[in-house]
């Protein structure tokens, strides 16, 4: 019976633990939503404090900023990594991402990533919605429909 009161008590502990890690491993309280469409190239910025100009920046996906660093798809040390670019502007205090050739697969989460080295990173969140391929009739079409609204 001890046993199994030992077993049911480490249980309970590590069921509280992953629950605990879980609902705490989320990031940020608002979200900077960019809209864009495949084949295409967007861009978004993240800011950070002066004190931060000579850390380490990066970007990954997901929500979670426990794994971010190890899962990041740039650093401010690599700057390119396949379709995404990371561009530190120091003297503004912002770091910009560019990711190129856009596909609906690049839609989600992602976290901005600032690295401490005495403390916890600093996070700002993007979400990202890429649509379906912007045809150049519909770009032309409003157009037309703008132009025809001003004569």
């Amino acid at each position: 019976m001890k046993l199994l009161f030992f077993i049911y008590n480490h249980f309970l502990a590590v069921i509280l633990l992953v629950l605990f890690t879980f609902l705490t491993d989320r990031c940020c309280d608002t979200v900077t939503k960019v809209q864009s469409y495949e084949g295409f190239s967007e861009s978004f910025s993240c800011s950070y404090e002066s004190q931060y100009q000579n850390s380490l920046k990066y970007i990954c996906r997901g929500n979670r900023p426990s794994t971010c660093l190890q899962q990041a798809l740039i650093t401010s040390d690599t700057k390119q990594n396949g379709r995404f670019r990371l561009d530190d502007d120091k003297v503004s205090g912002t770091f910009t991402v560019n990711i190129s050739s856009l596909t609906q697969n690049d839609s989600g989460s992602y976290l901005c990533g600032v690295q401490r080295n005495s403390d916890v990173d600093v996070f700002s969140a993007v979400e990202l919605e890429v649509e379906g391929e912007r045809s150049y009739s519909s770009v032309r079409e409003t157009t037309a429909t703008i132009a025809q609204r001003w004569r």
